[in-house]
């Protein structure tokens, strides 16, 4: 067995049994050579034919015993490689210096000083100890050449000396760099091991996120598409209860309801796109003042029972047009709004709309519970919420305002407030807006009299959920009550419609069994011949994902529309297409 092979070996067990301060990194190697340096001064303070060569390596070797009882109750070992080089400096230098100056055998032992803190301190250590053993040589030389230093012995015990010194160096400079190796293996192996968890570790992650991705699509899929059906529904009894209060009042609570769950559902999702980074910001041209009074607007039905000063305040020098994304905008305003009515019973909210030049400023005030000061540097935090007093008495899940803060900074802006507990909040947005063109439009070819309400129409609703085909023909036909509607519960049943009879426009939802809406469609757009695979397609989904919405796009579908849909906003898009085709 090779030495090296023997250090493997039993290297690992020794250090096993060594106290608990020498077992880690490198404090076993510190050890084996701290106790190999004392064997060779004991072994010189009984061979060594010199004057004081027992007290004077005898007291060094006693000096490194109680250095390592010091490093073991915590001493740094750093402080101690230097203590003990240092000393160690200054005997060999008195030892080469009696025995010969530059001629002396010994000055082997100080040639190799540096060895001990290049290994176990740094490399910076190292290089220091070299400079001061090359100084050290120096003035040797210098010594003999001026003759300070006693002339070179020769006897049997001076060459019995002799002979040690370069065995004993000679072992040293071999076993030193074995012990060397050793470490930088363990050390290696340790960070392939590292690497290894570190991969799999990612894998794992990667494949948490997959799973997540795939669970977000799957819950907003499962909420959104019932929630198409409620909202779907509602919204046409209220078209057909006009003059009946009390169901008008029952309705209405209804529809609040379900906004609220629909907002809370869609934290969520945005919640978990912000924190991937999946949410795209689509810019475009808008009537700032349009966007500012809708957000305000959405919430008269609920102010008018209130006894509130609710009103909004729009800067003169407002710009008309502005570009930005005015869905994301409209989402924080109706945030801060929504939130500013949660807390306030009594007095006012305003909304106020200012221009900076450059710039917009959005803020709402209110006069409502406040925040305290131990929550306002938590306001922003996600899933932060007030005290459990409040938050039982008012709700909220702690996302809305950490996700309109982040969608703040996505535009190009930023948020903040202020706020005294009991008197009221002022929240602001700040964004760079600057006024710009109004939009190009290109002009409609339509002939103004086509009217599509009137006209015999054959739809085709392809979903695999009953309730939601009986919402979309229930919509399409109170709009087109002369059109012929078709239904299947999936793909494959919608393309064996389209190939026993034509129809003027498909309504198709994205997600269904057998086979889906994306693959219909492209089988619709490639396997069928003209004029039947050229028919519209307004696809339905309930998935928010922007991956998974582009995807939908680039299967060959005319439009998207998001569930939960208002009625009216489906009819507008089926008019559209049906008119484009004509």
């Amino acid at each position: 067995m090779t030495l090296n092979a023997l250090i493997q070996q039993w290297m690992p067990r020794v250090a096993a049994r060594l106290p608990v301060r020498y077992r880690q990194g490198k404090m076993p190697y510190a050890f084996f050579f701290a106790l190999m340096v004392i064997v060779v001064l004991l072994t010189y303070a009984v061979i060594s034919p010199y004057p004081y060569a027992l007290p004077m390596f005898g007291s060094f070797a006693f000096f490194l015993s109680v250095l390592m009882v010091l490093v073991n109750r915590g001493f740094p070992l750093n402080g101690a490689i230097h203590l003990s080089t240092g000393l160690g400096a200054v005997i060999l230098f008195y030892a080469v210096w009696v025995s010969g100056g530059i001629h002396s055998p010994r000055l082997a032992w100080l040639l190799i000083l540096p060895l001990t803190p290049f290994y176990m301190s740094n490399r910076k250590a190292g290089i220091f100890w070299m400079a001061v053993t090359a100084a050290l040589q120096l003035l040797l030389a210098l010594s003999n050449h001026l003759g300070w230093v006693p002339e070179f012995e020769t006897g049997r015990q001076h060459v019995l000396s002799s002979f040690m010194t370069y065995t004993l160096v000679t072992c040293v400079l071999i076993v030193v760099p074995l012990m060397y190796d050793h470490m930088y293996r363990r050390a290696l192996e340790d960070s392939r091991k590292h690497q290894r968890e570190l991969e799999a570790r990612r894998q794992e992650l990667e494949h948490t996120s997959q799973m997540r991705e795939h669970f977000i699509a799957t819950v907003s899929h499962e909420l959104r598409t019932p929630m198409n059906a409620i909202l779907g529904f509602n919204a046409l009894l209220l078209a057909r209860v006009e003059g009946k209060p009390e169901a008008l009042k029952v309705l209405n609570h209804t529809r609040q309801s379900a906004d609220h769950l629909m907002t809370v559902i869609n934290d969520i999702l945005d919640y978990s796109q912000l924190q991937t980074g999946q949410l795209v910001i689509q810019s475009e041209t808008f009537e700032l003042r349009k966007i500012a009074g809708h957000a305000f607007e959405l919430f008269w039905p609920r102010v008018k029972s209130m006894a509130l000063d609710y009103r909004i305040e729009l800067d003169e020098a407002l710009p008309t047009w502005v570009h930005t994304d005015r869905h994301r905008l409209m989402q924080v305003l109706v945030n801060l709004l929504g939130n500013a009515l949660k807390f306030t019973h009594q007095g006012s909210v305003v909304l106020r709309v200012q221009w900076e030049n450059p710039g917009v400023l959005f803020s709402v005030t209110d006069t409502g519970i406040g925040i305290a000061p131990e929550r306002q540097a938590h306001i922003f935090q996600q899933f932060s919420q007030a005290d459990s007093d409040i938050q039982a008495r008012y709700g909220g899940n702690g996302l809305g305002l950490a996700i309109s803060q982040k969608l703040a900074h996505l535009l190009g802006g930023d948020m903040g407030f202020e706020s005294q507990a009991g008197q009221g909040s002022r929240f602001w947005l700040r964004l760079p807006l600057v006024a710009c063109e109004a939009p190009v439009h290109t002009p409609d070819a339509r002939k103004p009299d086509v009217h599509t309400h009137d006209m015999a129409w054959r739809f085709l609703i392809a979903d695999d959920h009953p309730v939601n085909r009986l919402l979309v023909k229930q919509v399409l036909q109170n709009t087109w009550p002369q059109s012929e509607i078709l239904e299947a519960a999936d793909g494959a049943q919608a393309l064996q419609c389209l190939r026993d009879k034509t129809v003027d426009l498909v309504v198709m939802d994205m997600v269904m069994p057998v086979m889906d809406g994306i693959e219909a469609t492209r089988t619709l757009r490639d396997g069928f011949a003209a004029p039947v695979c050229r028919v519209p397609i307004l696809g339905l989904t309930a998935n928010v994902n922007p991956v998974d919405l582009d995807a939908f796009r680039q299967a060959g579908l005319s439009a998207v529309m998001l569930k939960p849909f208002e009625p009216a906003q489906l009819c507008a898009k089926v008019e559209q297409l049906l008119l484009s085709r004509a």
